[in-house]
C-alpha cells in the first residue's frame, strides 16, 4: 500500500501513518495544512470518535523531533488557547508511536501505541 499511495512518499510519511492508525481505532481524521503566510499552530491532525471526543495531535518523526522546543510550544499554545478537546504529541519509533498528552505545563506519557 505505501508504495502505490503518492502520501508516503513526501515527507509527511509519520503524518499519514498516524492518520491511518486513527481511522483503524475508530476516528474520523482531517490534516491540517500549515499555511506560509500564518503562524503554525503546531498541530498535524485533528480527530474525532463516535462519542464526540476530539484529539488535537502534533506528529513528528523521531529524527525530526525538537521534543523540548516542541512541547515547550505546545504547552504554551495550550495555555493560551483553549481547545474543545485534547492536544496530543506523537513520535514515531520503530516500536510505535510514543504519546504525550500536552497542558499548559508540559506533557504526561500516554502508553505506546
Amino acid at each position: 500500500m505505501r508504495l502505490d499511495n503518492p502520501d508516503y512518499q513526501t515527507r509527511r510519511t509519520a503524518e499519514y501513518t498516524a492518520k491511518d492508525l486513527l481511522v483503524r481505532y475508530g476516528y474520523e481524521v482531517i490534516r491540517v495544512a500549515q499555511s506560509r503566510t500564518h503562524e503554525s499552530t503546531g498541530i498535524n491532525l485533528i480527530a474525532w470518535d463516535r462519542d464526540g471526543k476530539i484529539l488535537f495531535i502534533s506528529v513528528r518523526s523521531r529524527r525530526k523531533s525538537s521534543f523540548r522546543n516542541d512541547i515547550y510550544d505546545l504547552s504554551e499554545r495550550t495555555r493560551v488557547c483553549r481547545y474543545p478537546g485534547n492536544v496530543e504529541y506523537w513520535i514515531r519509533h520503530k516500536a510505535g508511536w510514543r504519546r504525550y498528552l500536552i497542558n499548559a505545563g508540559g506533557a504526561i506519557p500516554l502508553p505506546v501505541l
